[in-house]
């Protein structure tokens, strides 16, 4: 594609392709558009290889000083000549000294005349250079960057892995801790069990009450659906001349139950147990229809 006119990307690619800054690849690029015929990417390469060019200009030539010279001609004085057989025929020249520059030649830095106009190219060239380098690390700063955002995002999503399995492991722990109260409640002796039974629009067997009668209290445990807004599950001790309120029966979000409750000291006889759907701060009398029903082996 031909350019128009001279923008500041192309006098800086073209500063940076005569400095010999561009990588191999770019500078075959460039190479190809300028050989495609593009006028103006082809004049600002060449005015920078002109300034490139005259870099090496830039400080004008020491003259050396007169002081070297005189110490040469002395020491040319001392110097014996050699004896010739023709020196009368003819005159022998002797051969011009060597140029000798001192280190205090090359020390001694030379201010450039004042006027000259060409510090301020080799200054524009500086500036051209610490743009592309302004231009390159900005372009790094930029990958480590994003770099650091995916590293981030990785490590957030394993933290939430983690936290996943801890819930996980949690829970499965807590199921263990359960199977562990039931199985040593149904080892102790005179272990009373009522297998609780749905009542029409329940699951057949919602759950089991486990009564350890040596310790007086009961483990309820099942599956209970969650109760509807200000309602709530309430267990109850079935005896011959009445019904006894345990509480609440609270349940987790999924529905799973598992409590501990204490047998109340007028439910000692009780044959029987029952839950029923109550308002969520409780009843004095079960509320028809119930629940599930299970009564004591």
């Amino acid at each position: 594609m031909r350019h128009d006119r001279a923008t500041e990307e192309i006098r800086e690619l073209a500063a940076l392709y005569a400095l010999g800054s561009l990588t191999q690849h770019e500078a075959r690029s460039f190479e190809l558009h300028m050989q495609e015929g593009c006028p103006v990417c082809e004049e600002e390469f060449r005015k920078f290889e002109h300034i490139v060019a005259e870099i090496g200009f830039a400080v004008e030539e020491a003259e050396t000083p007169d002081y070297i010279r005189e110490l040469l001609l002395a020491r040319a004085e001392r110097e014996p000549q050699a004896p010739s057989n023709t020196a009368a025929a003819r005159k022998i020249e002797p051969e011009p000294p060597p140029r000798i520059f001192s280190s205090a030649t090359f020390a001694k830095p030379v201010k450039p005349k004042s006027g000259s106009g060409k510090s301020p190219i080799f200054a524009w060239i500086l500036s051209a250079i610490f743009a592309a380098l302004a231009i390159l690390a900005g372009y790094q700063w930029k990958l480590v960057r994003d770099a650091n955002t995916q590293l981030q995002a990785k490590a957030s999503a394993s933290l939430a892995d983690v936290g996943d399995l801890q819930k996980q492991l949690s829970a499965n722990n807590g199921k263990a801790g359960d199977l562990e109260h039931i199985l040593a409640a149904l080892a102790k002796p005179g272990t009373r069990i009522a297998r609780l039974t749905g009542q029409p629009g329940v699951p057949s067997a919602p759950g089991a009450m486990i009564w350890d009668t040596e310790q007086k209290r009961c483990l309820l445990f099942g599956f209970f659906a969650p109760a509807p807004e200000g309602k709530a599950y309430q267990l109850w001790f079935v005896t011959p001349t009445a019904r006894v309120s345990a509480g609440l029966v609270k349940n987790d979000p999924e529905g799973h139950a598992f409590i501990t409750v204490p047998v109340p000291g007028d439910a000692t006889d009780a044959a029987a147990v029952l839950v029923t759907l109550e308002p969520d701060n409780g009843s004095q009398i079960p509320t028809m229809p119930f629940y599930a029903l299970g009564r004591f082996n």
